[in-house]
């Protein structure tokens, strides 16, 4: 509440992706491949945008919860009371997950929404179409499911990647200054997605042992936030995981494990540092 740039983010991204309703009129997507382009553009602007708003938000809440603390010596006051440090380190962490949450709740909801109008709106009956080429555009805009539930799996796929990084940027806070925070916690994020060509140079036949054992390091420390990414499956279905919901559940348990991870280490250099 208190920090403005979190509502900033917010509305910008709210008022793009319900302007993106109008894409089909502007780009004339409708009058060359049908509504499946329209819904295809739909879903790239708004995961896109989802992921780029939650990523800042991650970031620009995480860098400063607990270095504001430490700078305003509120930390003082509550470490004072029956409060112990892992709990305060837990706490800071839960909070920054559920305002995340709350805010990736709110773009998503207006995503889907926003989804489901096109896509109702696609289903014109070909009886009230006199030209051909329009008639078959509502035969196969009939096929298009008004909701999709592959939606909701990528909005949630969105939020677990910035739990993930959530938890990394509050491990940093813990010894780091909000700037350089900033910054180390775009750069694991910026590797991350990167995982696939980290994972490829890691076993790299001809490179140098010593080459490749740094990128596995790389590979197996840095979270694999591509995991998460399943945007192209979500637009193009025919190469979609083979159980999208099996896969969701085990990235899912990946989350949880390595935000777990990163809160055992922030709570350890917590106990440790002096404040």
């Amino acid at each position: 509440m208190r920090k403005k740039v979190l509502q900033i983010f917010l509305v910008v991204t709210l008022g793009l992706i319900a302007l993106s309703l109008s894409f089909s009129q502007t780009l004339s997507f409708s009058t060359q491949q049908g509504a499946s382009s329209d819904l295809m553009m739909l879903k790239s602007f708004g995961l896109g945008l989802i992921a780029i708003a939650g990523m800042f938000i991650s970031l620009v809440l995480g860098v400063s919860l607990i270095p504001q603390e430490i700078e305003r010596r509120t930390i003082y006051t509550i470490l004072a009371k029956p409060v112990k440090r892992y709990e305060f380190i837990i706490g800071k962490l839960l909070g920054a997950i559920l305002t995340l949450a709350i805010n990736i709740g709110l773009m998503g909801l207006v995503f889907v929404l926003t989804v489901m109008i096109k896509a109702w709106g696609a289903e014109q009956p070909a009886a009230t179409i006199t030209s051909e080429l329009g008639r078959q555009m509502a035969q196969q805009s009939t096929k298009i499911q008004v909701f999709d539930a592959n939606t909701i799996l990528g909005i949630v796929m969105i939020y677990l990647q910035f739990v993930v990084l959530s938890s990394v940027v509050i491990l940093f806070s813990v010894f780091l200054t909000p700037t350089v925070n900033f910054f180390m916690g775009a750069g694991v994020y910026a590797i991350g997605i990167m995982a696939s060509v980290t994972e490829t140079l890691s076993t790299a036949k001809e490179a140098n042992a010593l080459v490749t054992g740094l990128y596995k390091v790389i590979h197996a420390v840095i979270p694999n936030f591509d995991k998460f990414n399943i945007t192209n499956q979500l637009i193009h279905p025919e190469s979609q995981v083979g159980n999208i919901w099996k896969y969701t559940g085990e990235v899912a348990l990946y989350a949880l494990l390595y935000a777990l991870v990163m809160a055992t280490l922030a709570v350890i250099i917590f106990e440790r540092k002096e404040v």
